[in-house]
């Protein structure tokens, strides 16, 4: 696994810009990536497949285009399964948190 340093840990977990917020069809906001995997947690499967489905991966876009971490936008663009997805980015919020300074 190739080393991640805490300011790139830091940068990945922190909160975009106002205008590159992710808007949920329901309303939501999320600002960083601990906001959409809690949001994951909890969401109901009408919101998730109206973002995730097999036109689209609207969460791994943003994760990619917006946040930068194209590590775990490729393990989102290979799922369209909620528990998969909330598992993956509890994981991936797990890791950097632990490479913060």
């Amino acid at each position: 696994m190739p080393r991640m340093l805490p300011e790139e840990a830091e940068r990945l977990l922190s909160n975009v810009p106002e205008q590159y917020t992710f808007r949920c069809c329901d309303g939501s906001v999320f600002w960083n990536l601990r906001d959409l995997a809690r949001a994951v947690s909890s969401m109901k499967e009408d919101v998730f497949t109206f973002h995730v489905n097999d036109q689209k991966n609207d969460f791994a876009n943003w994760i990619a285009d917006v946040i930068g971490d194209r590590t775990l936008a490729r393990q989102l663009w290979q799922t369209k399964n909620p528990a998969t997805t909330m598992q993956r980015l509890a994981e991936r919020v797990a890791f950097l948190e632990s490479r913060q300074g």
